[in-house]
């Protein structure tokens, strides 16, 4: 039974799904979206603000065809990383170890096991390995460092280098789903609840404007949308 325009109205649930049935990017009706996620459930610390987008007609089991790239952000809001460095090579090491946090010896690598590992992910934001000791960082903590999309990046042997590519981190956000399950869905936070709806919608619309231009049919392969707070829920922005 085809129901009436009046009917359709007088249903708030039905007139929700209508209007995220059709694909919205204008900056006021996603900001109204972010105000609605940011009072949706308050804690007594600053939530992330968090996006996820579910995908259709790409076969991530085929390795080429999962997604992968970092978007620097218009609105930064990560605080200075914490940092730490492999390395096996004393003189590099001494030359480069004022950049970093903590310098975790090519000796001490192989002493991780998954306890420390997940712990060493927890207290550390990302990583840099001197490039010689990538394969021993890969064979003793790839399992655990990739799946938390944490693998060292290799380190320039150029201290200015180094703390450049530091601050650049701080811009970025990495958009992906090449590490762990093939599943096509893409998480990635795009602000703090204590940001401006419209900062924290054109940090989203950065990250969704890189991966329309990326997917092989553009929308076409978007299945739904979404936007939460670490600890609340999930509000639709695009659902087909």
């Amino acid at each position: 039974m085809v129901k009436t325009e009046k009917e359709s109205k007088d249903n708030p649930e039905e007139q929700k799904q209508e209007d995220v049935s059709k694909l919205n990017t204008s900056l006021d009706f996603l900001s109204k979206a972010v105000l609605e996620v940011k009072g949706s459930s308050k804690r007594n610390f600053i939530q992330t603000v968090e996006a996820g987008i579910n995908l259709m007609g790409i076969n991530f089991k085929q390795q080429t065809n999962r997604i992968g790239f970092d978007v620097i952000l218009p609105h930064p809001f990560k605080k200075a990383p914490k940092v730490a460095l492999f390395g096996t090579t004393p003189n590099f090491i001494t030359s480069v170890k004022e950049a970093f946090d903590k310098v975790i010896t090519g000796e001490q690598i192989p002493t991780f096991d998954k306890k420390s590992g997940k712990k060493l992910t927890k207290d550390f934001d990302f990583f840099f390995a001197e490039p010689q000791t990538l394969t021993l960082v890969g064979k003793y903590l790839g399992q655990t460092l990739a799946p938390r999309q944490k693998m060292p990046k290799p380190c320039p042997p150029d201290i200015n280098a180094i703390k450049a590519l530091i601050n650049a981190n701080i811009k970025t956000v990495t958009v992906s789903n090449k590490k762990g399950d093939a599943l096509p869905v893409l998480h990635f936070p795009i602000g703090k609840e204590d940001m401006s709806e419209k900062d924290i919608t054109e940090n989203f619309l950065a990250c969704y404007t890189k991966l329309v231009s990326v997917l092989p049919a553009n929308t076409q392969n978007l299945k739904s949308m979404y936007i939460k707070t670490t600890m609340g829920p999930i509000k639709y922005i695009f659902k087909r």
